[in-house]
């Protein structure tokens, strides 16, 4: 049986890899998430970042108005530290990231995206996925590496 987008749609296929591969370091194992994140789409929190105008149409409406911004918004993803190294942090599922979820917008974008945002940011050592519960560490110079992973998925 093939991979499909379905099946690691909720992220548990991700999950149970990394628990893998954190109860037994093997190679083989390591590449098994490796090529899950290649194929994943991930959770991201983070705050959105809107020009101060935008802002006050927003905080001025009321409830069934239709409000829309005239400048772009930004998505700045959170950063966490663990010593000296600092790390985006990603989920595989929205509610993996527990109570910490509760202080940031989230979105859920390709984990190829996750790394073009760790790369535009020279403090940042990498990723950390699932940081609370099974952390799976992905340093920067992995990143080439996930990106010439072939696409296991299967088209139907």
């Amino acid at each position: 049986m093939g991979v499909t987008r379905e099946t690691l749609e909720n992220g548990n296929v991700l999950k149970a890899l990394i628990l893998q591969f954190l109860n037994d370091r093997t190679e083989q194992h390591l590449f098994a998430v490796l090529n899950c994140l290649r194929d994943s789409f991930v959770w991201i929190p983070g705050h959105i970042q809107m020009n101060e105008a935008d802002m006050q149409k927003f905080m001025n409406g009321k409830v069934g108005d239709t409000i829309t911004n005239e400048f772009d918004m930004k998505f700045e993803p959170d950063i966490l530290q663990n010593g000296e190294d600092k790390f985006y942090p990603v989920f595989s599922s929205a509610e993996e990231m527990g109570e910490y979820g509760n202080n940031f917008s989230k979105i859920q974008k390709h984990f190829f995206e996750a790394m073009s945002y760790a790369m535009g940011k020279e403090e940042t050592v990498g990723i950390v996925v699932n940081a609370f519960s099974t952390p799976f560490v992905v340093p920067k110079d992995w990143f080439e590496t996930i990106g010439s992973l072939p696409s296991k998925i299967e088209e139907e």
